[in-house]
């Protein structure tokens, strides 16, 4: 019983921690506010613009901000937010990718439409990743992270950082047993946050539990 455990341990290990976090940005004027439902580090005196993701179904919830004003007239733009949802592919390097309109005219135009103008492209292979694009309104407050989580839950539409690519994989080499994706996706997350003497570390605990 303790060789099959390690060894299911060993192999839990693999499917969790194996491949390499992808990687999600959305250059200037666009910030990230959520990744699956959590608050990045975005505020209004910094902006996140690249996070890593984990291989799988995931969401992240994005804006655009930019500043037309001149000498004459104050003219800042503010998008409503976009809720994008799509399968990662492991290792990917992710971008959001539009036409770049040219003034403030097409841009207020654009931003009509951005779940239509929006894709979602990997910078590896230049090929478009099947996105779901969803325009939310702009929620009141300062806290846009915050009234984006609201809206989310208010509209059941959080996001629970359950993939069903991690529940396939974990199913394919543990059978049916009940298997929690959403705690492997967590501790995929610290692992990959993780630097090898805490990999290392974490290994070896594993093993000893047994």
């Amino acid at each position: 019983m303790k060789t099959r455990f390690t060894l299911a341990a060993l192999a839990l290990a693999g499917l969790s921690f194996g491949a390499s976090a992808a990687t999600f940005e959305a250059e200037q004027p666009y910030q990230i506010h959520l990744v699956n439902g959590n608050k990045t580090a975005n505020s209004i005196t910094k902006s996140v613009h690249k996070v890593d993701l984990a291989e799988g179904k995931q969401q992240v919830a994005v804006s655009y901000t930019n500043d037309f004003s001149n000498r004459s007239e104050l003219r800042v733009l503010n998008g409503d937010p976009v809720i994008i949802t799509l399968d990662v592919p492991a290792d990917a390097e992710l971008t959001l990718n539009y036409k770049t309109p040219i003034n403030y005219q097409l841009t207020r135009q654009f931003l009509r439409e951005q779940d239509t103008q929006l894709k979602v492209v990997d910078k590896k292979t230049g090929e478009t990743v099947a996105a779901d694009m969803l325009t939310i309104p702009t929620p009141a407050g300062l806290d846009t992270a915050g009234g984006i989580q609201e809206y989310l839950a208010e509209q059941n539409m959080a996001f629970n950082g359950r993939t069903d690519a991690a529940l396939a994989a974990a199913q394919a080499k543990f059978g049916d047993a009940v298997v929690d994706a959403d705690a492997l996706d967590m501790l995929q997350h610290w692992w990959n946050a993780a630097d090898k003497d805490t990999q290392r570390a974490f290994q070896i605990w594993t093993i000893q539990q047994q």
